[in-house]
């Protein structure tokens, strides 16, 4: 059975049994903060289980996909080692949201299992929570597993929690046996192959998450009013159990990846025969990477150094490492990519629409990495030559792993032929920092939100009518009192827009005959809109206010959103369908927009561009919005953009035949509204990542008025008409040139008879002629260009020259090279700097230092003779 009937059949059983089928949620989810990656299928549904958002189908099925590549969850390290674990996975889901429980989920997964699917019931085991004795009978009662194949497990293993506090519960798991042969820790003393154990012959295929409790501030649990299911089904091991392979990679998801990597690099695949071997990891690992990686860039996800790009980095890296164990020294990664695609694309069609988009990013990070690598190397070569004795420090080794992305294995491969070895222990150490790190600033806390709120009703829900109006009739449904006259709002119905998708929130007025708030910010918080403002007058009641937004604000907002979709069809038209919008901001007096693109645009390609979003705006298209399906939209060519989270049903944007976006934000009815866009500045906003800051209407025509005026200021002060300034312009930036070089020249001359008076004054110290004095020079260039001039004039000798550059002191010493093997410049300088407050080194032929402490040059030039007469006594 292939591995598109398993997934297809896993959903059309649940969709049988009432569950409705939901889209995968992208693995960068640029909604939630407290995540790096969607690492399970219930993140999508996690408002829900907060109660933050209405139950809309309460049963609901999908295949989800996830990364754990990063923070707590964290297989990277385990993976091409034991066959089952990886950095991305789909995880194949049934949820029930106050709906079935225990029972259903349990005899649910056992009947796909071995009724379905003929899992042969004797090589399967189930774990329950200590304290759950119902899931216990049921599995003992409905089912007919064995009782002495379940077992109670204790918390580590069958407890779910989403944070330190929030929805938790008990969890019942489901494990198959493969056999003693998959034991990788046979003949190790007092080993007993177990249930959660720590080898590979026992591998968790399902988890049964029941979430029927609440964890407060004080550890305690709470019983929940409504319970949830939450399951989750490793794709990838069903895949291989149902395939009857060793190894995930042995299925069809993997085959076609490592068939190719093995046709790239000219080196075939050899399947490990026993789980502790290692032939053929180099292509495991890079077919478990090249598909995070095309999936999370798919998604919006772009390798950098921070956060979840920095992880992304350190994978690419990982992988383009491994690749060099194959031979592959040039960029090879992203001819992969269309081999996951042929395995993911027909579920994910996402892979198919940023192809080439994908390719670009790959490529582009492979090659930059083949610079960072020739350093890395570098960098080994340095720690191995400064190693005393055998042992490379654990420290060395974090660094080259964590830097220069070195997988340990790989710098231990490296160490063994210079005849050393490593210190795995201080390298776990150092690991373990980093996870503790990584898991403390990504853990989950829930917040009491609640605990400041005056509620006055008891719904919760806000209806946004903004499309439409910018005012209405609302009630106050609870609010809370903040410091300094601040307030927060929730009313039943409002035309505020909250920020949302780059879009900056609206602001205006809440008020009544008693009472009037300013509104400053407007969020969105599950499916309430909280208003920020500030009191002007009155109290808060329960009396129906009059909701109004500032319509100048929202109009100036709608100028630049509108012209962000321009921008996006513009540049992805003139410069390649390989750009994707990367981020924006919407604001009132500006907008902001990134994109990939891997150079800069230039002054005529930024003319080309801002002259067809004008021409556009003159053209004063109209904008047209519909609601439909999110995959019909998807069909007609509509752009889904990173970051954004898509319901079933969907709100687009549609400029004529030009522009087609998904988009929840406020927009203009007519381009011609714009009234005037104008680009003030393209600038690098991250590698391979380029901003665009513009203004439109009234602030653009601000921006070009103060221009006239300073063109209008310069020409007066110049004296000429202002057709002719760039001629003016250029004239006088020769001038000051020219100008520039006499006065350097004149500098030169006058250092040079400086240097000529210093020469005289030099005495010779035991045979050796030592001259030093204090120049005038402007720079340390100027400096350098002496010292060479000195040496000529010396022949042979000791020179020292100081001088004092914008307040701080330069110093600079030569020996002449049939010198050097006795005295050295470097010990020179390093003997005279720390008397005038500074440090420096060099050549054993020139050195030089710097210093803070001017009063004390003379002192430190004078310390020469001392230092000759001491290395050359008579």
């Amino acid at each position: 059975m292939k591995g598109n009937e398993i997934r297809q059949q896993f959903i059309e059983y649940f969709r049988n049994k009432g569950h409705v089928v939901v889209r995968s949620a992208p693995v960068i989810p640029f909604d939630d903060p407290t995540l790096l990656f969607t690492n399970a299928g219930m993140n999508q549904f996690k408002d829900i289980f907060l109660g933050k958002r209405e139950i809309q189908h309460p049963r609901a099925v999908n295949s989800q996909k996830c990364i754990r590549a990063g923070g707590k969850h964290n297989d990277l390290e385990e993976v091409g080692l034991d066959g089952y674990h990886h950095t991305f996975f789909e995880m194949l889901g049934n949820w029930s949201f106050g709906d079935y429980y225990k029972k259903e989920a349990i005899v649910w997964a056992w009947e796909l299992l071995t009724r379905i699917w003929k899992l042969p019931v004797e090589k399967l085991y189930a774990t329950v929570h200590y304290t759950d004795e119902d899931a216990y009978n049921i599995w003992a009662n409905e089912t007919d597993i064995a009782k002495s194949h379940i077992e109670y497990h204790g918390d580590k293993d069958n407890f779910w929690e989403m944070g330190e506090t929030g929805p938790c519960g008990p969890c019942s798991e489901i494990h198959i046996d493969l056999g003693q042969e998959f034991c990788n820790l046979n003949g190790e003393e007092n080993h007993k192959c177990r249930i959660n154990g720590n080898c590979h012959r026992f591998v968790e295929l399902w988890n049964l998450v029941f979430i029927q409790f609440f964890r407060d501030d004080e550890g305690e649990l709470y019983p929940l009013d409504l319970h949830f299911v939450d399951t989750g089904a490793g794709f990838e091991r069903l895949c291989r159990v149902l395939q009857n392979k060793r190894s995930n990679y042995d299925t069809d998801i993997f085959v076609p990846i490592i068939k190719e990597i093995s046709e790239i690099t000219g080196k075939d695949y050899m399947p490990a025969i026993k789980p502790e071997e290692k032939e053929g990891l180099e292509h495991r690992v890079i077919a478990d990477h090249i598909r995070t990686l095309t999936v999370a860039i798919a998604d919006g996800g772009y390798p950098s150094n921070e956060g979840r790009g920095y992880v992304l980095r350190r994978i690419l890296r990982r992988a383009a490492r491994y690749g060099r164990l194959l031979g592959m020294r040039k960029p090879f990664l992203y001819l992969l990519v269309d081999s996951v695609i042929t395995t993911l694309g027909e579920t994910y069609p996402e892979l198919k629409e940023k192809e080439v988009y994908v390719k670009t990013v790959i490529k582009a990070e492979e090659e930059r990495f083949n610079q960072t690598l020739d350093k890395g190397l570098e960098k080994f070569t340095e720690i191995c030559n400064e190693v005393k004795g055998s042992m490379i420090s654990g420290r060395d080794v974090f660094v080259l792993y964590d830097t220069y992305g070195f997988p340990p294995d790989l710098t231990e491969l490296m160490a063994r032929e210079q005849g050393k070895e490593i210190d795995f222990a201080s390298f776990e150490e150092e690991m373990k920092k980093q996870r503790e790190l990584a898991r403390s600033s990504s853990s989950f806390k829930m917040e009491n939100v609640d605990e400041d709120w005056k509620v006055l009703t008891s719904q919760n829900k806000t209806e946004f009518i903004g499309y439409k109006t910018t005012k209405s009739r609302s009630k106050i449904l609870k609010y809370a009192l903040l410091p300094n006259q601040r307030v927060k709002i929730i009313i039943d119905k409002t035309p505020f827009y909250a920020e949302s998708g780059g879009q900056i929130a609206d602001i205006g007025r809440l008020y009544n005959e008693d009472s009037e708030i300013e509104i400053i910010d407007v969020r969105q918080e599950g499916e309430s809109i909280v208003h920020y403002g500030k009191i002007l007058k009155g109290e808060l009641s329960d009396k129906e206010y009059t909701a109004e937004i500032n319509p100048i604000h929202r109009i100036d907002v709608e100028r630049n959103h509108t012209a962000t979709h321009l921008l996006h069809s513009a540049l992805r038209e003139l410069f390649g369908q390989h750009i994707q919008q990367k981020g924006s901001l919407v604001a009132a007096d500006h907008l902001r927009f990134d994109f990939t693109h891997f150079k800069a645009l230039d002054e005529r390609e930024l003319d080309i561009l801002e002259k067809e979003i004008n021409r556009r705006v003159r053209e004063c298209i109209p904008l047209q919005v519909d609601y439909k399906k999110y995959e019909e939209a998807k069909k007609e060519g509509a752009i889904a953009l990173f970051g954004e989270k898509y319901e079933e049903d969907v709100r687009s944007v549609r400029i004529g035949n030009y522009s087609y976006e998904l988009c929840g934000g406020t927009h203009l009815s007519y381009t011609g509204e714009i009234g005037l866009f104008k680009i003030i500045s393209e600038t690098a906003s991250a590698a391979g990542i380029r901003r665009i800051v513009a203004l439109t209407g009234r602030y653009a025509e601000d921006y070009v008025r103060k221009i006239e005026k300073d063109l209008v200021f310069i020409s007066k002060v110049l004296n000429v008409p202002s057709s002719q300034l760039t001629e003016k312009i250029i004239k006088i930036s020769e001038d000051n040139k020219r100008l520039s070089r006499e006065l350097e020249s004149v500098k030169q001359q006058s250092a040079g008879n400086e240097l000529d008076s210093i020469i005289e004054t030099g005495r010779n110290i035991n045979g050796v002629k030592t001259v030093y004095g204090q120049v005038n020079v402007s720079d340390n260039s100027v400096m350098r260009n002496l010292g060479d001039s000195l040496r000529e004039k010396l022949k042979s000798g000791v020179g020292v020259l100081g001088s004092v550059i914008e307040g701080r002191v330069s110093l600079l010493v030569i020996v002449t090279s049939d010198l050097t093997e006795r005295i050295k410049a470097g010990d020179i300088v390093k003997e005279i700097a720390p008397i005038v407050g500074g440090k420096g080194g060099g050549r054993p032929d020139m050195a030089m230092a710097g210093g803070k402490d001017a009063d004390k040059l003379q002192s430190a030039l004078q310390k020469v003779e001392e230092i000759v007469g001491k290395t050359f006594p008579t």
